[in-house]
């Protein structure tokens, strides 16, 4: 991996498509690469054989060189087979071209189209990965404010590919859906005009607000996709609205509370609490 040079291309340069989403990125590009160097890996092979003049079912990638079974001492470099590539034409087989390069475009195979009825809306999304969030909280039923005590979120993302950068993804969905379970609104005043439309106004979670994150992974390998990887980007953000509400409704449940609408202000929990009250008088 250390001799890999990945070279990052831009959007403004890339061909048509829908741009990443849905939790499919690093499947798809995963699905991509690979077809990519298994098509160089396979003109490698040819490479190779018509240098060493081994058959290249008789070959094998081993550690950084392309040698013959059974006769370790008979071996090109992948650096060696990749000058001869790129620099010596003439060594190459009569009817391969000069270079290392291969496009791949990776379209997942268990993709279905719907029913012309639409009764069959067909598999558009061929894997999901899963989450569990638990949050532990504690509300003051005299200020309508909240604490967490605890929040704890596990995925299955399959395989992990970066673990580091997953954990990333889900403390950044979790800290995205505190903002839609206890902060972001939209606010009217009576002429229409909107009164949240800064930053000012408008509140979004801050490393203030967003509590300490414990992430575990159940890693459950895919059997539909490249190595196994699911998607893991946006559980985060899905999951926390919910688990941040049942909590809430949880810890008023002994005021007959029911936590119906988001976000959650303080406001809202005094009022609620102040009907439930109200009920039960």
């Amino acid at each position: 991996p250390a001799q890999v040079t990945v070279v990052y291309s831009g959007t403004a340069r890339a061909l048509p498509a829908t741009g990443p989403g849905g939790s499919r990125f690093t499947v798809m590009v995963a699905g991509a690469v690979q077809g990519a160097a298994r098509k160089i890996k396979e003109k490698m092979l040819k490479i190779a054989s018509h240098k060493l003049e081994i058959a290249p079912e008789d070959l094998e990638f081993a550690e950084g060189k392309i040698r013959a079974r059974g006769a370790p001492e008979k071996f090109l470099t992948l650096q060696e087979v990749a000058t001869l590539a790129y620099l010596y034409k003439l060594d190459l087989p009569p009817d391969l071209e000069s270079g290392l390069e291969a496009d791949f475009v990776f379209d997942h195979p268990y993709t279905t189209k719907p029913s012309p009825d639409r009764k069959n809306l067909g598999v558009f999304y061929p894997f999901v990965g899963h989450a569990c969030h638990i949050a532990a909280v504690e509300v003051d039923i005299e200020t309508g404010q909240h604490k967490f005590l605890k929040y704890v979120a596990v995925h299955d993302a399959g395989t992990l590919v970066n673990p580091r950068s997953l954990a990333g993804q889900i403390i950044g969905g979790v800290a995205q859906g505190l903002g839609t379970a206890l902060y972001e609104q939209y606010v009217y005043g009576p002429d229409g005009q909107l009164l949240t439309g800064s930053y000012m106004d408008y509140l979004i979670p801050t490393s203030m607000e967003v509590p300490q994150v414990e992430v575990g992974h159940h890693e459950t390998p895919s059997p539909f996709t490249p190595h196994g990887i699911k998607g893991g980007g946006e559980g985060g953000r899905m999951m926390t609205p919910a688990v941040v509400a049942a909590a809430i409704e949880d810890a008023l449940a002994p005021l007959g509370v029911r936590v119906n609408e988001v976000p959650i202000t303080p406001e809202k929990i005094l009022r609620w609490v102040d009907e439930a009250r109200r009920r039960t008088a």
